[in-house]
């Protein structure tokens, strides 16, 4: 895939494809979600977690999404080994639907794919990177920050590490961007919210970010600063699918009863409305990230 800068307008109208050619040279649109999907709908899912437990999370949805449409034969996992495939996977149709991570929606929205529903986790749609620290740590603002060190997720997690950089470039410090690093602190990158509450808590670090789900109910750790709040993920179809099928997936997504989702990571599925990840783009943009980046990071 080129290196070029995928981040565009969320939600853009969708240019309806062609499925088919007739006889007579006329062309027609798939009318029922089985004929749409070749009788099988691939689930594109990215590296975000272990494949069995992913395999197990998404079972209950999928028999749901399988007994939904008539002529649907079955719906199927297409596990991915980099979130750049799982993009590639969905934009050019070798997938039907995939979840993405709210940072590669953004960065993939030229491309057409459809936003068809996002997820909810922890009772809502979005959550919150905190900044934190020791309870006796003379870090009381994020200004503060300046010359510590802080541990943040990955160079590419939205809420463990765009956000949280983007924060401290807001108050005024030099936190670098996706191709350079910090001038006024130094990073730990942990690899994961739980590690980077960990390695404050085991005082590796001064400060750490992490979504707000990792916060310890102690009073040992302090927030210094609370992001806006950042939509979770969406499930979005391939480009070209018509507007028919695109309502019978949400209304059956949006109508998934919680017997499915027992051993899913989520609550429900919610309609995804319009500016939701406006945010996320915006971060983005600031941040210079662009769809290369995934790969270069893998």
């Amino acid at each position: 895939m080129d290196r070029r800068a995928y981040i565009g307008a969320v939600g853009s109208t969708v240019t309806l494809g062609l499925a088919g050619c007739l006889g007579d040279g006329s062309t027609a649109e798939p009318e029922t979600v089985g004929e749409w999907a070749d009788g099988t709908i691939e689930f594109g899912l990215p590296p975000f977690q272990d494949a069995e437990e992913l395999d197990q999370q998404y079972t209950g949805v999928f028999e749901w999404l399988e007994d939904g449409f008539d002529d649907l034969e079955s719906v199927e996992g297409a596990q991915t080994t980099s979130y750049s495939a799982t993009v590639e996977s969905v934009v050019n149709g070798h997938t039907e639907i995939a979840n993405l991570s709210p940072i590669i929606y953004v960065l993939a929205a030229d491309d057409d794919i459809t936003p068809l529903a996002i997820n909810w986790s922890h009772g809502g749609e979005a959550y919150n990177t905190y900044i934190a620290t020791q309870q006796d740590s003379d870090i009381e603002s994020l200004e503060d920050i300046a010359g510590h060190t802080i541990a943040l997720v990955d160079p590419l997690s939205t809420s463990g590490g765009l956000f949280p950089r983007y924060m401290l470039a807001e108050a005024g410090l030099e936190a670098g961007d996706v191709d350079t690093e910090p001038g006024d602190f130094d990073i730990d990158w942990a690899g994961g919210h739980d590690a980077a509450l960990q390695a404050l808590e085991n005082g590796h670090v001064d400060a750490a970010a992490y979504g707000d789900f990792e916060h310890p109910d102690d009073d040992s750790i302090v927030r210094v600063a609370e992001s806006d709040p950042i939509p979770f993920d969406p499930v979005v179809a391939k480009p070209d699918t018509p507007e028919a099928i695109q309502e019978e997936l949400i209304e059956r997504l949006v109508e998934t009863p919680e017997s499915a989702l027992e051993e899913h990571r989520i609550d429900r599925f919610g309609e995804v409305e319009a500016g939701t990840y406006d945010p996320v783009r915006d971060v983005a943009e600031a941040m210079g990230v662009e769809i290369a980046d995934l790969e270069d990071d893998e």
